[in-house]
């Protein structure tokens, strides 16, 4: 059991600085997921270049291209606390990730009238990828794409409320320990791979989801 004084360096080192131990851990198993990664958010940012380029055509453009922003920032974001060994924080970013891919796709519906309510704060954004499934054929977008958004969705519920998956992420399954903070345990490669795997396969969508908000954006 820790004294005072070591659990309160240790909370200290917690906050202040980053386990380079844990970092390297995860980028030597996943430096090549990494690169990927990168190449297509990159992709993704080029482009959304171009959509942001349309915000003096008509003044709510603007919201389309943040929300949209929003989205590739917090993905960035949470791949790169999971790679710092922050679990429950990435998810937590992830969940709002998927947010805000279907709010932008929503503000972009020249007929709806989501932007307006969320302007109005009478919109409440966990309805989105709900309200995106009422409004596929709308906005344009293949069925099997939103299939995928609630999935991850749901997937990350689970980490934006307390369960038995935040319990064993604080947990060590090699040792007889807690973990504070940061942590790569070998016990849990297997869900570690599907994590990165998931965050993979999102980013792989985001080059469509771009050009879905520029063509419906196009008819304004």
């Amino acid at each position: 059991m820790e004294t005072l004084i070591q659990a309160k360096n240790m909370i200290y080192a917690e906050i202040t600085t980053s386990d380079p131990n844990v970092i390297h851990s995860y980028i030597d198993r996943y430096s090549t997921q990494a690169n990927q990664f990168s190449e297509l958010m990159a992709r993704t940012m080029v482009d959304w270049h171009k959509l942001a380029e349309g915000v003096n055509k008509h003044d709510k453009v603007a919201f389309v291209a943040n929300a949209a922003y929003c989205a590739i920032m917090l993905h960035v974001q949470s791949m790169k606390l999971f790679l710092s060994g922050h679990i429950i924080a990435a998810g937590n970013l992830s969940r709002q990730t998927v947010e805000s891919i279907a709010m932008a796709l929503l503000f972009s519906g020249k007929t709806l009238n989501a932007l307006d309510r969320f302007i109005d704060d009478k919109y409440s954004t966990k309805n989105a990828v709900r309200d995106l499934q009422k409004h596929q054929k709308i906005l344009g977008i293949r069925k099997d794409a939103i299939i995928k958004l609630a999935e991850a969705e749901k997937s990350y519920n689970n980490l934006s409320h307390l369960s038995k998956i935040t319990i064993a992420v604080a947990t060590s399954f090699t040792q007889n320990a807690l973990y504070v903070g940061a942590s790569f345990d070998e016990a849990k490669i297997n869900g570690y791979d599907t994590e990165v795997k998931n965050r993979l396969s999102l980013a792989k969508v985001f080059p469509n989801f771009i050009l879905a908000l520029s063509n419906n954006v196009s008819t304004w």
